[in-house]
């Protein structure tokens, strides 16, 4: 991971400890991150944007200009809980804040854009996680790929570039080794005009980083676009002769009805998990 900071980073992190809270960032911004656990919430203010609540928390924060730093905001995630065993497995784990670091240093390094990560810190009691935050440069107008496809504002002849962008990005990035696991269309963010577009990948925490990403992981991670009446596009862009196209497509059919049939398992048993406190 040190290698792959040092080569994908436009600065040198800094590590810092301050009691229990450790973690390492941008030297400008360590006394910053330093006092984030000590301000119970995340600095709020009515005119930036908060992306999330529950149960992370996502927000822009303003930098302090006396900083000189060339980002006006960043966008600051406080990670949550989803269930207590996600807490009680947290001694034997990464944080989730560190490990959206360690992946946005690693797409950085094969030359895949996401927000560039400032910095991480957590404080961790007996091995257990009690709070940790990733930091990240604040991306300028962007619009996710969800909210795109829902529009359409380009038309037919937009869509086709966007989907030809989000082919070889997602491509590049299972080339490289990296299995995101929540590749949702709210996770892909477009920045620039037409015919200048860029891709961005964010929400980085589950994915995991494979000696090689075998063609069932890329359908999994394909099927969770959610894009029914393309996807027979988008796997013939996604392919570009290198996969069988048809059987990739077969097998994100088959895990999209594995997802379904999951999801009215879950709400079956929620009662019962709401009951017992998991």
């Amino acid at each position: 991971m040190a290698r792959l900071t040092l080569t994908a980073l436009p600065y040198t992190p800094q590590r810092f400890r301050c009691g229990r809270v450790r973690g390492f960032g941008h030297p400008q911004l360590v006394t910053f991150l330093q006092s984030l656990p000590a301000l119970g919430s995340l600095p709020d203010d009515a005119n930036l944007t908060v992306y999330r609540e529950h149960p992370n928390l996502v927000r822009e924060v303003c930098l302090p200009p006396e900083l000189g730093l060339p980002w006006a905001c960043m966008v600051v995630k406080r990670f949550g809980w989803r269930g207590s065993q996600h807490y009680l497995a947290s001694p034997f784990k990464r944080s989730r804040a560190l490990k959206a670091y360690r992946t946005a240093c690693h797409l950085l390094a094969y030359g895949l854009h996401t927000p560039l990560p400032l910095g991480v810190c957590e404080e961790r009691r007996w091995g257990f996680v009690q709070y940790n935050v990733y930091a990240t440069a604040a991306v300028a107008d962007v619009v996710t790929l969800q909210q795109y496809c829902a529009l359409l504002p380009d038309g037919p002849s937009g869509l086709e570039e966007v989907m030809r962008l989000v082919a070889a990005y997602t491509r590049r990035m299972h080339d490289s080794g990296l299995w995101h696991r929540d590749l949702v269309s709210s996770n892909l963010l477009l920045t620039g005009p037409p015919g200048h577009r860029q891709v961005y990948l964010v929400d980085l925490n589950r994915a995991r980083r494979l000696p090689y990403v075998p063609a069932v992981l890329r359908a999994m991670d394909l099927a969770r676009l959610g894009w029914r009446e393309w996807l027979p596009q988008f796997c013939a862009l996604y392919s570009a002769g290198r996969f069988s196209a048809t059987r990739l497509l077969w097998m994100m059919h088959l895990y999209g009805r594995w997802r379904t049939w999951r999801w009215h398992m879950r709400r079956v048993l929620k009662p019962l998990r709401v009951r017992l406190r998991l």
